[in-house]
């Protein structure tokens, strides 16, 4: 039997919540001290790394723990570059032997010194969030590849955060809610840039009786915005075309669809902040006001995504054909700019083919003559 190992712990994982998630089980914990080192944040990034320092002295936590958990806990930092070495800590005054997370050399770059409490009111709860769904992948991922994911189960997790803090309004009487429905089972037999979740569950039916068990899969994605840009001095806004791989596995002959900017929310983004960021993006254009349509589900019955939908107030001078996007992306983005009125037949006549586009569009009809 593989005796338990001693760790000494630095950063997030010193937030006993998060410990937990990653550990798997409930560890106890000892304060101590490593000498001649110092944690800071890594540049631009919500998580730290220690480094050798002299006279400096890094507080943190000492843990003994089983194989099974420190397999999870290696899995959870080794992929961002992190791994264990010898070192000596100090326990009320007592020397002991422990191992340390240190991270790559050169792989971070330091900032400011680091501290947990400003980290657990700013990340603590979407990290914790998103580490008890990226823990799922110990053992189904190299820790590398899981890592690669990290980001993409960050914005998933930030969209749950989302939904729960601002619930969809009940429309009637009685309400159903989540504690509707029993959920049998759960699966995750896809888990990349989307998720997809496979659920035997039973819902309540309007007679009052539980339905029968039904098989269920969605795709899930992250909180999204779409913003039609307007110009009302000009009369014209701006439609953005790019091929969508969607249409194109429909069989549509035109997939390069017509659309607003758009994009996801990233994690410790408002819709507003990702809203301007996108059309900037995407377009080159820059938002003087936004006003807000809607936020709605646009496809409920498969898809988890969840728009919040905008009209931008802007100067489209100089704009028609510019080609945007993020090069680290591939987005190849083309830029149309085109009378208001050009925009209600694309809508008639179908060229308009996407939902936000044709929403943003009724919208805007309704309430141009404010805007200008």
């Amino acid at each position: 039997m593989t005796a338990p190992s001693s760790v000494f712990l630095y950063g997030t994982l010193c937030d006993l919540e998060l410990l937990e998630i990653v550990a798997g089980e409930s560890l106890t914990t000892t304060a101590a001290k490593l000498s001649d080192h110092a944690v800071y944040w890594v540049k631009n990034q919500s998580f730290p790394i220690i480094k050798p320092q002299s006279g400096s002295e890094s507080d943190g936590l000492l843990i003994s723990v089983s194989p099974e958990a420190k397999a999870r806990l290696d899995f959870y930092e080794v992929g961002f570059g992190y791994d264990l070495r010898p070192c000596q800590v100090s326990v009320s005054g007592q020397t002991q032997r422990a191992e340390v997370y240190f991270p790559e050399q050169d792989r971070w770059t330091p900032g400011a010194p680091w501290s947990l409490a400003d980290w657990q009111a700013e990340f603590g709860t979407l990290t914790r969030e998103a580490a008890r769904h990226y823990i799922r992948l110990a053992g189904h991922k190299t820790p590398q590849a899981a890592a690669v994911l990290f980001e993409q189960i960050r914005v998933r997790a930030a969209s749950r955060l989302r939904a729960r803090a601002t619930p969809t309004p009940v429309a009637f009487q009685p309400a159903q809610t989540r504690r509707n429905v029993t959920t049998h089972s759960s699966s995750r037999p896809l888990v990349d840039f989307f998720e997809v979740v496979e659920e035997i569950l039973q819902f309540q039916t309007f007679a009052g009786s539980k339905s029968a068990r039904v098989q269920r899969i969605s795709l899930i994605g992250g909180d999204a915005v779409t913003v039609l840009p307007y110009d009302p001095a000009s009369d014209h806004v701006l439609v953005i075309r790019q091929f969508r791989h969607g249409a194109f596995s429909r069989g549509d002959e035109n997939p390069w669809c017509v659309e607003p900017a758009a994009g996801r929310i990233d994690p410790h983004e408002t819709p507003e902040q990702a809203a301007v960021r996108e059309l900037r993006e995407e377009t080159g254009v820059i938002a003087r006001d936004l006003h807000r349509i809607a936020s709605y589900y646009p496809t409920p019955a498969a898809v988890s995504e969840h728009l919040t939908s905008y009209v931008a107030i802007c100067d489209l001078g100089g704009k028609d054909g510019f080609v945007g996007g993020l090069a680290v992306e591939n987005e190849d983005i083309m830029s149309h700019v085109i009378p208001f009125s050009s925009l209600m037949e694309m809508v008639q006549s179908g060229a308009a083919n996407t939902g936000p586009l044709v929403m943003s569009a009724l919208w805007l009809q309704n309430e141009r003559h404010r805007l200008r």
